[in-house]
């Protein structure tokens, strides 16, 4: 199964970039260097010029896991300048090691025995470094800019997180939002058709209980059912066409199969109190609502329409709802490259359409 490199975590993807880090450093730019220096046994002296560097890798690998953390990564600079010229003798030791280990390995050939012997590992005299001192910064310079990009990898992380933290405390707040306003009004209508002993009076606490056992304790979960989500829209739709005299003005209409869909709680909802607050308004002209589901093997698509509100008419202070912005962030956090928001701002009408694939469910 293909794993995206966006999806994996921090720490995964630090650990992909510093193998590949490894592998460049340690494998692949010597292999190269070998294939082009020497004439005669090109291979077996090129592997044994890799298993060198491959020895060289802990005092790399020491650099950007330890001493660059403990230095840079705490802000300790002076620290880091101190430090420098005792990882620079680590470093050089970690060299004369490698080459001192080829040198006693039975299985390297001989002639680049006698090429590298040269080098001299446990001789100090002739200098501390066997390798020049400008391709050593060349090396670290490449493990800072690996340090860094984890460090990068890292802040994303914890910048995703605060976002995902935050649009879920505003989804909350949206629940709250609905809870206050629109069950004050319910039981306001509740109570006058009771009054007049209407019959529409048991659905109508049936469609509350519904709508309220929905909010407080279903939509705590990650995920319901696409039936679930429907059926809340139902009950929904019914009390809110309880508060019109208008008949059916909130029309409804769901295509296709809904089941063995999941989709996350209160999913449509931004964009139905978003019509009800537009176009029920007391002193709208005409006042309708179409909101259509359509379901297919591939993908949800949820249509909302409503007509637009004349020029010069404002809103009154009846709340509701998460602006279009943050509606955006949150379906770009559930449905990152799966879904598609359109808006159609027409001269009588206003269209809102939000398509979601299904084909990573």
């Amino acid at each position: 199964m293909a794993v995206s490199f966006s999806a994996l975590n921090y720490k995964k993807k630090g650990l992909v970039a510093e193998i590949a880090y490894l592998f460049v450093i340690g494998i692949l730019s010597p292999f190269g260097v070998g294939l082009q220096t020497w004439s005669v046994h090109t291979i077996a002296y090129t592997l044994s010029y890799v298993l060198i560097n491959i020895l060289q890798l802990p005092a790399i690998i020491l650099f950007y896991r330890w001493y660059l953390p403990a230095t840079i990564g705490k802000k300790h600079y002076l620290l880091f300048g101190v430090l420098l010229p005792v990882y620079f003798l680590l470093y050089g030791l970690n060299g004369r090691f490698g080459i001192l280990a080829v040198l006693n390995m039975p299985f390297i050939p001989e002639g680049y025995k006698q090429n590298i012997s040269g080098a001299r590992p446990l001789d100090f005299t002739q200098g501390y470094f066997n390798e020049y001192i400008g391709y050593t910064c060349l090396v670290l310079l490449a493990a800072t800019s690996l340090y860094i990009i984890k460090m990068l990898f890292e802040r994303q992380e914890r910048v995703n997180t605060l976002e995902t933290e935050k649009l879920k405390l505003e989804l909350s707040q949206l629940k709250a939002q609905l809870q206050p306003h629109f069950f004050f009004n319910t039981i306001n209508n509740m109570y006058a058709l009771s009054v007049q002993h209407s019959p529409q009076t048991p659905k109508m606490i049936n469609d509350l209980s519904g709508v309220m056992r929905y909010i407080l304790y279903d939509a705590r979960n990650e995920r319901v059912s696409l039936q679930q989500e429907i059926d809340f829209i139902k009950s929904y739709i019914s009390l809110e066409n309880i508060r019109h005299s208008e008949e059916n003005i909130i029309e409804l209409v769901v295509q296709g199969k809904t089941e063995n869909i999941s989709v996350e709680p209160l999913l449509f909802l931004p964009f139905i109190e978003n019509t009800f607050k537009h176009a029920l308004h007391a002193d709208m002209p005409e006042k309708w609502v179409k909101l259509v589901l359509t379901v297919d093997e591939d993908e949800v698509v949820f249509q909302a329409t409503n007509p637009r509100m004349p020029k010069g008419m404002r809103l009154d202070n009846r709340s509701g709802g998460i602006g279009l912005s943050n509606i955006r962030k949150r379906l770009e956090l559930l449905y990152m490259g799966r879904h598609e928001l359109v808006i159609h701002d027409e001269a009588r009408t206003f269209t809102v359409i939000l398509t979601i694939s299904l084909k990573h469910d």
